[in-house]
């Protein structure tokens, strides 16, 4: 039961820090800072939960030792689909570096995740 009130917490927090990602976003469009298309924004955030509900699943299922590989090979396939859309957006290439940041930013949020669940697995 206490993996599951983890997990729920985990899932919470990520959602809600999207959320706020969102927000500035929108509000950065709002004052004419940066427009960002929002269909690019929605991808990195659905592939970054994919990646998070993975994790936590397998977190409370108490498998050991393959949290890290799984983690690994979701930034690679993340990394892969960014590639993606700086192929065929052309939005993307018009922001690249806002893009990347939120990337980097989903990435970090994922990272302090996964050390969190690290520690708590030992």
């Amino acid at each position: 039961m206490e993996k599951f009130i983890i997990v729920l917490k985990g899932l919470g927090l990520f959602l809600l820090l999207s959320a706020v990602l969102f927000i500035l976003q929108w509000q950065l469009a709002e004052n004419n800072v940066v427009v960002l298309d929002y269909k690019i924004h929605i991808l990195i955030f659905f592939v970054t939960l994919i990646s998070l509900l993975t994790i936590l699943i397998v977190f409370a299922l108490e498998k050991r030792n393959i949290i890290g590989f799984i983690f690994l090979g979701f930034v690679v396939f993340k990394f892969f689909a960014m590639g993606y859309i700086a192929v065929f957006q052309k939005d993307f290439r018009l922001h690249i570096v806002p893009y990347f940041v939120l990337y980097w930013v989903y990435l970090l949020i994922e990272v302090v995740f996964v050390l969190k669940l690290v520690k708590k697995q030992d």
